[in-house]
Order: C-alpha cells, then sequence, then structure tokens
C-alpha cells in the first residue's frame, strides 16, 4: 500500500490490514471477490520453552478477550475460533 500511496507503483494488493488511516486517503480499494481471495490466519500461543510465559500467556488471554477482539475488528481483522 505504501508503494502505491508513495506513486512507486500503480496497483498493489495488500491485506486491508495494512491500509492504515493515513494511508487510506491516498489509495484507491477494490473488494476481491471471496472466490478468489482466501482469508489468512494468524495463530497466536505460547512457545514451548518461552522465557517468560506468564507475559506470553496474558499477551494470549487479552488478544482472545473482549477488549482484544474489539482492537482487532477495528483495525480490520475478523474473529477467529478460539481453541
Amino acid at each position: 500500500a505504501l508503494k502505491v500511496a508513495l506513486g512507486e507503483a500503480d496497483a498493489g494488493i495488500v491485506y486491508l490490514t495494512v491500509v492504515t488511516p493515513d494511508l487510506s486517503s491516498k489509495v484507491s480499494r477494490v473488494r476481491i471477490p471471496d472466490a478468489f481471495n482466501p482469508l489468512a490466519t494468524y495463530p497466536v500461543g505460547v512457545l514451548k520453552g518461552a522465557s517468560n510465559t506468564q507475559a506470553a500467556g496474558a499477551f494470549v488471554d487479552y488478544v482472545r478477550s473482549s477488549a482484544g477482539q474489539r482492537i482487532l475488528r477495528k483495525w480490520g481483522f475478523q474473529p477467529g475460533d478460539a481453541k
């Protein structure tokens, strides 16, 4: 999105979440039909052997909380399945 906004590219395909508010006024968005637009998934979890499992677990809990999900939706992410 930044290359397009800077005029360094005529077009680009990026995730909606990459188009930040400062870029949204500088680029046009075109919806890609669902059949051609696979969803990306972003797993979240605590790594085995993490140096700070308590903080990592707190982060995961926050991401999965109502407040965390509101922030993700604000930036264009869709809710995922909690596993």
